[in-house]
């Protein structure tokens, strides 16, 4: 036996996962496509003639073998097979010729499924050029498609009265609340799902169009031609539509819930819209407000702009589609799965043929017909009705109304509508905002009180004699239609999906009436027409798998439709990039599977979109499809009940501003008036006392922990030196040059200024190793550590976005709860204060010297328990590393632009005398009065108070707004004026925008909360002055070049406390930067 041979057999005999995996693969190819037979034979060959092949080709096979879909291209199996056909001739080789040429030509799709032509980019607005070989394939205007043949007749004439079959059949008896729970929420959204794609043209003749596009583009929003859209739209260079309208008027003839909806997504639209020109991706777009711009341009913007927000608003419909939506009528959400039937992933064929995606949809006539879903009103939605019945006709009862009065009334309707702007519309009793900075607008409280009303409904069962009578109109126009239509029977369909077709009524629907009724209609079970068929069959009971319970029928059918509509949409499969929605767009729209609620999409929507109505831990925010009652059963049966809150939320207050300078000054240090809000937002994350960043006596607290950590101007010069040192280190380890030149360049923020506060409070305060090439047995990576601390000071000192509280909330629980036991390690036997006696002796390596074991010495000494001690020394962990990083990364953004650098700054930083520090000191002070870290924080107001001309309201919370009340001062109060301030002339900071060193006393500069409040004020600056004097150390310090010198950031106004935001690497928005590259210059 040859080696290779025993190689290949030793492999099999010890890998039984592999030779599993390998034999279910050969026998999936064999049994798939002829030419796929290749590889069984070459495995043979590798058997017979071992000899003749290498090993390379060996391990090439054998990866190709047990990694069918995933070959790893470094073990040449294309080159191997090449060479072999090339040595070999015969069947053998002729078969691996043809797997190879199959395989070739199947990488790519044939004809190819997209193009890069601007024309084809964005949505049109009647939906055409979804497929560019089929432009009108969807296309609002466009008939209706047909799925099934008809092939037993079923003559018009001969069909019982649509009407009696209505009294017979559908009529409700009584209200029956859903079996699963549903609410009359879901029944809202699946209507807004319905008129998105159904929109029957009722004019004569006309009956077979659709007159909307068969995509989910959200027409009802945006409208289903030019003309309409257009009049949805500001078109004022920010692709803005206009505030709270919609499109289509039919929707105000349904309840007012599915407005509601149409209204957050127009929301949502703006929403997008604004991040979009904030972030300004390509750099081609400019800010209306701040640039001249010309018409020309201004009109190519705001269509780019409006065509990537409506891009990413769809996607975000379709996510919610597919996890709210899905998850309730497939009962995935009573199971607490966060599984989701996402049908857009490319998918390839065993013989690696592309599965086919992308080439549009035409809705058809029975998909219609399936989604009429009358039965589910629930009593109030149904009283609702009524009563918009006897508006429309005061004088005739339900019954009497005749197809010709409802098309009397709809047109009069549609034209009063047509002569309203959409910006009058109304629905609901609500009226529109008249003052304020929202006029125009509904309010957030009217809107959210509509849909948490409809939550709290429950929706009623399908099935037969479950719709209200006064659908009974509605459900004659439809049994109507689907005859002129020619719509097939309810066997043709079942036989078309390949289902068991009916053999009699008893068996559609085991109870004896309704089958008896409809045996006496119909006469033969072959002749019940698909409407009638499928609203009367007989429903799925509840259990896992379902949670729609519709009849056996829809509940298979609705799936196949969903499958079609949606992966057939291009702007879904081919055309979902991150280069279309762009980046920050593309991360956006993406349904979060570990989000709460079980990965819903609809809860963050209605935080963006109602952020002082929703709460973050309501079952009414995250599973607004279910009753609350049932979701509560089921919340409690998964274990996950303490998770959430049933009771209906409670609307929050609207924050107010606070930006004049001395109001900003008095709140600031009034904090027992106006106490942060962190406090109680730490000690959900954070047992015991201690953390002295957050605490209500905190400033003492950190008065004594900074005596601790450094009692003395030696002390402080001596973590100063540690910075200058270390930053000189981290440059010099990640530095790299540049081809043929004397320059090197580093990722200043990303490699140096996020490390370097992290190392020294990690290793030398908190005992904490981190994992480095020199040091791999570290516990962190620093990388990790920046992380799990960034998420521990945005939960407790930021505004966190409300639909990722919760999940960011347990993160730092078990961020907080690894670091502390960290932290109580590393104090060895110094974790309790009885063992004082030998505390010192027995920790050689506590802190990695001896200085550090002084500070826990003197903590100790102060009183302090374990507890307060670990806790204390998180404090600083967490407040003053990341923030640091943040304010360095300004610091030196700033120097680095050569109109802020002074003479004096450069020569203070290139002095021997490391102790004299002072012009740096108050380089580092004035640059972050002008780019501070964060805009400013927040407080409550424990009482009434008046501040000038400003009255706060007991409970009220502010916003105190420190980067406008140090760069743009306006009235100055005598009479507020407190005696830190009495110095102080009207202008604080004349000539704010500039970087003035010589500004005198430091008592006039405003501070909020972070890393100067943890550390004070002298240790704060000398570290940031001993990290500048490191960095200038190095020869002709400038920006990198083009972009990578860049800081990329941007404003966001959606979260005020930050004055700039930046994408993470999920190009996502995030409080801290990520690169900018420096050059210098090194000895030849």
């Amino acid at each position: 036996m040859s080696v290779l041979e025993q190689t290949f057999l030793s492999h099999f005999s010890t890998n039984s996962e592999a030779h599993g995996s390998a034999s279910l693969a050969f026998e999936a190819l064999s049994s798939s496509d002829p030419g796929m037979k290749a590889l069984e034979h070459i495995k043979d060959l590798i058997i017979r003639s071992a000899e003749d092949i290498n090993e390379s080709a060996l391990s090439s096979a054998l990866d190709a073998i047990i990694h069918p879909g995933a070959l790893n291209d470094r073990k040449m199996l294309l080159e191997n097979l090449l060479s072999f056909m090339a040595d070999h001739s015969g069947k053998v080789s002729n078969m691996a010729r043809t797997f190879v040429i199959k395989t070739l030509y199947s990488d790519l799709a044939h004809p190819p499924t997209t193009f890069i032509e601007p024309k084809y980019q964005f949505r049109t607005a009647d939906g055409s050029n979804n497929n560019r070989a089929a432009p009108d394939l969807g296309k609002a205007g466009t008939p209706y498609a047909r799925s099934v043949q008809q092939s037993n007749p079923l003559p018009r004439n001969q069909m019982p009265d649509a009407g009696l079959v209505f009294d017979t059949l559908l009529r409700r008896e009584k209200f029956v609340k859903h079996p699963a729970g549903l609410s009359a929420l879901m029944f809202s959204f699946a209507a807004l799902v319905v008129h998105s794609v159904f929109c029957t043209d009722h004019a004569p003749g006309r009956g077979h169009i659709n007159m909307t596009s068969s995509y989910v583009d959200l027409a009802p929003l945006y409208g289903n031609n030019q003309a309409t859209q257009d009049k949805v739209r500001l078109k004022e260079g920010r692709g803005l539509i206009r505030p709270d309208v919609f499109a289509e008027d039919r929707l105000l003839l349904l309840p007012p819930t599915v407005c509601v909806l149409l209204v957050l997504f127009n929301r949502n639209h703006n929403y997008i819209a604004r991040r979009l020109l904030e972030i300004n991706e390509r750099g081609t777009w400019k800010d209306p407000a701040q640039h001249s711009i010309s018409q020309a341009q201004l009109g190519k913007q705001d269509e780019e702009i409006f065509q990537i927000a409506r891009l990413n608003n769809c996607a975000w419909f379709a996510a919610i589609v597919f996890s709210d939506y899905f998850s309730c009528i497939l009962g995935i959400v009573r199971q607490g799965s966060n599984w989701s039937l996402e049908p857009f992933d490319e998918i390839r064929n065993s013989d690696h043929q592309i599965f086919e995606r992308g080439r549009g949809n035409a809705c058809s006539v029975e998909f219609n017909c399936l989604y009429r879903w009358h039965a589910t009103t629930s009593v109030e939605d149904e009283e609702w009705i009524t009563l918009q019945f006897q508006q429309l006709f005061p004088t005739k009862k339900p019954e009497e109304i005749t197809l010709k009065d409802f098309y009397q009334a709809a047109a009069q309707l549609e034209d009063i509508e047509a002569k309203t702007d959409l910006d009058k519309w109304t629905f609901g009793n609500l009226q529109r905002q008249t003052e304020g900075p929202n006029v125009g607008t509904f309010k957030d409280s009217d809107l959210a009180n509509y849909l948490m009303t409809a939550t709290s409904q429950y929706a009623a069962a399908f099935g037969a004699r479950g719709t209200p009578s006064i659908m009974r109109l509605h459900e004659i126009m439809g049994i109507e239609a689907n005859r002129s239509w020619g719509v097939c029977s309810l066997n043709d369909y079942r036989k078309f999906l390949g289902l068991k077709t009916y053999t009699s009524f008893l068996e559609w629907n085991s109870n004896c009436k309704i089958a008896e009724a409809a045996e006496k209609l119909y006469g033969h079970i072959d002749n019940l027409e698909l409407y009638a068929g499928i609203q009367a069959e007989e429903t799925k009971p509840l259990r896992e798998g379902t949670g729609l319970c519709p009849g056996y029928t829809i509940s298979r059918a609705i799936l196949s439709d969903a499958i079609a509509l949606t992966r057939g949409d291009r702007f879904f499969t081919q055309d979902f990039t991150p280069y279309n929605m762009t980046a920050w767009g593309f991360a956006d729209c993406q349904r979060n599977p570990d989000g709460y609620g079980f990965g819903s999409t609809l809860g963050r929507l209605l935080l963006r979109t109602l952020p002082n109505d929703y709460s973050a831990d309501s079952v009414y925010t995250w599973f607004p499809f279910m009753h609350p009652e049932r979701m509560e059963g089921y919340l409690k049966d998964l274990g996950k009940l303490d998770g959430y809150t049933l009771a209906r939320p409670k609307p929050r207050g609207p924050c107010t501003n606070v930006t004049n300078y001395v109001e900003v000054g008095h709140v600031l240090r009034n904090t027992t008036k106006f106490v942060p809000e962190y406090v109680d937002r730490a000690t959900e994350v954070i047992k015991g006392e201690g953390f002295f960043a957050a605490s209500e006596n905190g400033a003492e607290e950190q008065k004594q922990f900074i005596s601790a950590l450094a009692p003395s101007p030696e002390a402080i010069s001596k973590i100063g030196t540690y910075f200058y040192n270390k930053i000189k280190e981290l440059i010099e380890q990640h530095s790299f040059s540049l081809v043929g030149e004397q320059t090197h360049a580093v990722n200043i923020v990303r490699d140096v200024l996020k490390v370097v506060p992290l190392s020294w409070a990690a290793t030398e305060v908190a005992g904490i190793p981190l994992k480095t090439k020199q040091h791999p047995d570290g516990v962190f990576t620093e990388s990790q550590l920046f992380d799990m601390l960034s998420e521990i000071y945005q939960f407790i000192f930021l505004e966190v976005e409300a639909a990722k509280y919760m999940t960011l909330k347990q993160r730092v629980k078990d961020h907080v709860q690894e670091l502390t036991h960290l932290i109580e390690n590393a104090l060895g036997s110094a974790g309790s204060r009885m063992s004082l006696a030998g505390l010192f002796d027995t920790l050689s390596g506590l802190f990695g010297g001896k200085n550090q074991n002084e500070v826990v010495k003197r903590l100790f000494e102060f009183g302090y328990s374990t507890e307060q001690v670990v806790n204390s020394i998180l404090a600083l962990l967490v407040g003053a590393t990341v923030e640091m990083s943040l304010a360095l990364t300004n610091v030196v953004n700033q120097l680095l632009d050569s109109e802020k650098k002074s003479s004096i700054t450069i020569q203070a930083a290139k002095r021997v005398d490391t102790k004299d520090l002072s012009s740096l000191a108050a380089y580092t002070i004035e640059a972050l009065r002008i780019d501070p870290p964060f805009a400013g924080v927040y407080r409550v107001a424990k009482q009434d108070e008046t501040i000038g001309s400003l009255t706060v309201k007991q409970g009220e919370r502010l916003f105190v707004d420190v980067a406008t009340a140090n760069t743009n001062v306006s009235h100055y109060h005598a009479k507020l004026r407190a005696s830190i301030l009495r110095d102080i002339q009207e202008d604080a900071f004349p000539n704010p925008t500039i970087l003035d060193t010589t500004r005198t006393p430091r008592e006039r500069y405003l501070r909020g909360d972070g890393c100067f409040k943890v550390l004070g004020e002298d240790l704060a600056s000398t570290i940031i002055a001993s990290v500048l004097r490191g960095i200038l150390s190095f020869d002709n310090v400038r920006r990198g070049p083009g972009q990578s010198g860049d800081l990329p950031r941007f404003e966001n106004d959606a979260l005020p406390v930050l004055r700039y935001a930046y994408l993470n690497e999920k190009m996502l928005p995030s409080a801290w930067p990520t690169s900018m590259v420096i050059n210098y210059d090194v000895p030849a």
